[in-house]
Parts: structure tokens; C-alpha cells; sequence
């Protein structure tokens, strides 16, 4: 895999191997972070993909107890509810991190619905999340079909949202349209950064990634392309 200055786009006709790949990139990220500072914040999306990385991820030699799981976004309900993307997580690999004793559970970060908050608990979730330095370490995103990362949409809103760490949705483009979403700022603060077009249906989000003339209001997985660690995986070729 070669990595240039800014970006690497990685073509792989094995499906199997991008989440292969996705994994150590992870994994190297993690042990280049650790050598600066003593814990590392990785954020999780949800999606059909990622769970291929999930399994992969728990059987890598990470120092889980120095990692810190955050969400990229979430729907919002309850975390046990079967539409939550922390669910998705849990189920795959962090009841096993725990369980293992290779992740201390206080080291797991849900987005913890707060209905009776006109934020929905997004200020909690923020000083939980400045309380460990205030920032996502590494990233871990899965692009859709319209280019959208996390719940940060084109042409929407919340693609031009200034809000330092999160921001909390009513009107999301893709169902359900209750959601909580890192910020721009937020992920343009992290160190790596991973986004996956994986499937022939991402190949229209694939194509407004790589066109210059495509711009991060158009396709919010380009927003990657403004840090320097950072890559982007596919089974496609164009």
C-alpha cells in the first residue's frame, strides 16, 4: 500500500483484503499515537461494512487498555435498541474486548440519549469526550451511497455546521431522521482518518471523492482529504 503525502486511495479487487487492510492501518495508527501520548481515542461508526473490520480488530494485538471507544454518530435511541450503531459495535467486538479483560468496559464511550435535554445529552458527550484531550484520535468511516460520513450529509446543514464536537439532528436525509453526528471541526482534528466505499453502489460516492472539482459540501467523505494521515478504501476500480 502506498501512502502519499495527504491521501492514498487503495483499489482492491478482494473485499476481504480491504478490511484486512483497514484493520492494520488501524492497529499502526494506534501504536504510532501511543508512542506521544498514553491513551488514544478511536472513533466507530455504524454501517454494513464496518462490522468486517469490528471482528478483525479484536483479534489484533492493540494495547486495548489504553484505547478509548467513541462513536462517530448515532441514531438517537436508547444504546440497547436494535437501531443503535453502539449496539453494532458492542455486539462485535467490544462485549468481547471486555470480556477478554483486554479492554476495561470504562474505556467503551456510548452516546447516552438524554431526552429530557434539548441537546439529547450531545454537552455530556462532549465533556466526556474533553476529558480526554477533546478530540478523536482515529477515525473509522464508512461512506454511503450519496458520499455522506457519519451523519454529516451534502448539501445539508450539518455538512456546514460550525459546532466545535457534535451536533444533534431532527431532519436527517437518510432515515431515521433523529440522529447526533461529530461535527467537521471534530473529525478535521483527528490524526488518521480511514473512510470504506466498499460495494458497487458507493461507486457514484467513489467517483465525487476523487474529481478536484467536487467539493466537501457535495461529497462529506472528501473532508478526509484535509488530513494528512489519511485513506481511502476500495473494491472498485475506476
Amino acid at each position: 500500500m502506498v501512502k502519499r503525502e495527504v491521501i492514498s486511495t487503495i483499489f482492491n479487487q478482494d473485499e476481504k483484503e480491504i478490511y484486512r487492510g483497514a484493520a492494520a492501518i488501524i492497529q499502526g495508527a494506534i501504536t504510532d499515537i501511543l508512542e506521544n501520548k498514553d491513551h488514544v481515542v478511536l472513533a466507530v461508526p455504524g454501517g454494513r461494512s464496518v462490522p468486517n473490520v469490528f471482528r478483525l480488530l479484536k483479534e489484533k494485538d492493540i494495547p486495548w487498555e489504553k484505547v478509548h471507544i467513541f462513536m462517530v454518530d448515532e441514531r438517537l435511541v436508547p444504546v440497547d435498541d436494535k437501531e443503535s450503531n453502539y449496539r453494532l459495535a458492542k455486539e462485535e467486538f467490544i462485549d468481547y474486548l471486555i470480556k477478554k479483560k483486554k479492554l476495561p468496559k470504562e474505556n467503551a464511550h456510548p452516546f447516552i440519549l438524554d431526552n429530557s435535554s434539548p441537546d439529547k445529552g450531545i454537552e455530556a458527550y462532549a465533556q466526556e469526550l474533553d476529558s480526554l484531550g477533546g478530540m478523536y484520535d482515529v477515525v473509522l468511516l464508512s461512506a454511503g451511497e450519496d458520499g455522506h460520513v457519519g451523519a454529516l450529509y451534502p448539501n445539508h446543514h450539518s455538512v456546514e455546521d460550525q459546532s466545535e464536537k457534535f451536533i444533534v439532528m431532527n431532519d436527517s436525509p437518510k432515515p431515521p431522521p433523529d440522529r447526533m453526528t461529530m461535527s467537521r471541526k471534530l473529525l478535521l482534528k483527528a490524526k488518521t482518518a480511514l473512510v470504506l466505499f466498499v460495494g458497487e453502489s458507493k461507486r457514484e460516492a467513489l467517483q465525487k471523492f476523487l474529481d478536484e472539482k467536487v467539493s466537501f459540501k457535495q461529497c462529506p467523505a472528501k473532508m478526509i482529504q484535509d488530513i494528512t494521515d489519511s485513506y481511502a478504501m476500495t473494491d472498485m476500480r475506476m
